[in-house]
């Protein structure tokens, strides 16, 4: 009589483990329209069975990669780049440390940057999927705001900008070293972008009064889109 056949307890973690990691690596390289399940459990080296086992289908697959700290930092993550402590930080420092911190983490994540440059060329329930959770997860950063935001700062329209500029840099980056006669592998680089995003939401900050006034819909739970 043959003998059973051991399962380690561990497999289906294992499994979903290989799952979320390929798919991230899948997107990168073939974007949104072109991926399915056979693609990302060959890159897997599991049967694509398992997708349906474990996620209930590609869409519970793509929100697992989302939601892993493969794809995007977490709020935490982006508070921890600052030196001392985030609460005693001004509300235009708090402000500015997210955009520095999300400029960092993305140059650590160059699968992401790679999605990101393929979401601007493709747009599918995937990749709305994949935006939602980067508002979701920047929004729950801004929740932790301390003390007093200037009346009448429009923040939806400042953090659309930033955010746009920020991924914009770091997509270019796995291109380009360089943009705008900014070195963008250098520290040197990365210190003049630092410096320019303190001076953009100090000034933004500073100009409020003089712009046509916030967007109620960020104070109110609508997701700001851009992320």
């Amino acid at each position: 009589m043959s003998e059973a056949k051991v399962i380690p307890l561990d497999s289906a973690r294992r499994i979903r483990e290989k799952l979320i990691s390929a798919m991230g690596t899948v997107m990168a390289r073939v974007g949104f329209e072109r991926l399915d399940r056979e693609l990302v459990a060959r890159e897997a080296g599991v049967a694509a069975g398992n997708i349906l086992r474990c996620f209930g289908g590609l869409d519970g697959l793509v929100d697992a990669y989302g939601q892993s700290d493969l794809f995007w930092p977490s709020a935490q993550e982006l508070m921890c780049e600052v030196r001392g402590s985030f609460a005693e930080l001004t509300p235009e420092e708090q402000m500015a440390t997210f955009y520095k911190g999300l400029f960092s983490a993305l140059r650590r994540r160059p699968e992401t940057m790679d999605i990101l440059a393929w979401e601007a060329l493709e747009r599918n329930d995937l990749s709305r999927r994949l935006e939602e959770i980067r508002v979701r997860i920047s929004l729950e950063y801004f929740e932790n705001l301390q003390g007093e935001i200037p009346e009448g700062a429009d923040l939806s329209a400042i953090v659309a900008l930033l955010a746009g500029a920020i991924q914009f840099l770091a997509v270019r980056s796995r291109r380009s070293t360089s943009f705008g006669g900014i070195d963008l592998s250098s520290e040197r680089g990365r210190q003049r972008i630092d410096c320019a995003i303190d001076a953009l939401v100090k000034g933004s900050f500073a100009a409020s009064g003089d712009c046509l006034g916030a967007d109620p819909g960020f104070y109110s739970g609508q997701s700001p889109r851009g992320f």
